[in-house]
């Protein structure tokens, strides 16, 4: 059969939202002028921004800027870090977990990745339930361990100002958005040479670069800012959308979605199926064989929702998922 797969193309309008977002958080590496330097734009977070360590970018991490007002909050008890989670958490609401998968710099490095494994023909882990449900659970331990290591540093009477310097910001210390793009402002001439990074971000950088060799949104499955956003993305504006009564179990919605999230399939009861590990990044919707089966919601409003193709062609249509699954 000749025909081509023809359902909803939404990644070619997702691209376009990663790479102005890119071009604003990033943008001395597409070769913009630099115009973040000042202290006041520094202080702009979003909830996924530019990593704090490119040193013109004209936002920064809310995760870094988080760490240190935790660090140093019990002077004004904690008042700026609950004005920043409350910043966050609102505009989680607005847009849910968007942000990670259509605007996120360093997620689309990840996908970037994925595109290049599949251009060379490497395949990806598929990974089974326990490794994902205890991937799940890293991201809150991280969230945990940074509120038990950041916290006791700002409260005087514990005596643990000597060691504010080394662990005021302990996931920056193995994050490896801190590795990746110092190396690229190396690269690029916006860093000098001299410039070294600790041996625990040389570590944290070269594992992830290991494991985006085989497995689709490494970084993305643990990182304690999407798992913060997971907390509240579930009473979002913006939510996946499924229509139990069209659904044919055919298993593509599993087999496409780069986060393996598995709620879009396996849930027969609800109507909202996103959960902890969707970014909505409306994979699912794309490659859905049945009309109106999944959609991508804001509200009482369907933004996109699923369509048959226009012609139905059985071998072009496991080839669009095989180059799907990423």
């Amino acid at each position: 059969m000749s025909a081509d797969y023809k359902g909803r193309n939404i990644r070619p309008l997702r691209v376009v939202f990663q790479l102005g977002a890119f071009a604003f958080f990033i943008g001395q590496l597409l070769g913009l002028p630099p115009f973040g330097t000042e202290p006041v734009l520094r202080r702009v977070f979003l909830p996924n921004a530019a990593c704090r360590y490119m040193n013109t970018a004209p936002t920064s991490c809310f995760y870094y800027q988080l760490q240190d007002s935790l660090a140093h909050g019990a002077s004004d008890l904690f008042a700026s870090a609950l004005i920043m989670l409350l910043v966050v958490i609102l505009l989680v609401l607005v847009l849910g977990r968007t942000w990670c998968s259509w605007l996120c710099p360093f997620g689309f490095v990840q996908e970037l990745f994925s595109d290049l494994r599949e251009l060379v023909g490497i395949p990806f882990l598929r990974m089974g339930f326990a490794s994902r449900v205890l991937l799940r659970r890293v991201k809150y331990a991280i969230l945990i361990l940074t509120v038990l290591i950041t916290v006791p540093l700002g409260i005087s009477a514990l005596g643990l100002a000597g060691c504010t310097g080394a662990l005021s910001l302990p996931f920056c210390q193995v994050c490896p958005a801190k590795g990746f793009f110092t190396i690229f402002q190396q690269i690029l001439g916006l860093e000098p040479w001299s410039t070294r990074l600790p041996l625990l971000a040389w570590a944290s950088l070269l594992i992830f670069l290991g494991t985006n060799v085989f497995m689709r949104m490494p970084f993305c499955r643990i990182c304690p800012m999407g798992g913060l956003m997971a907390l509240f993305a579930g009473g979002s504006m913006i939510y996946l959308k499924k229509d139990p009564d069209r659904c044919t179990k055919c298993r593509i919605c599993l087999r496409v979605c780069p986060m393996d999230h598995d709620r879009v399939y396996e849930e027969m009861g609800r109507i909202d199926v996103g959960g902890e590990d969707c970014t909505l990044c409306a994979r699912c919707v794309e490659m859905c064989p049945e009309e109106g089966c999944l959609s991508l919601a804001a509200g009482p409003f369907v933004l996109v929702t699923s369509r048959p193709p226009k012609k139905v062609g059985l071998g072009r249509i496991f080839q669009r998922i095989r180059g799907n699954d990423r």
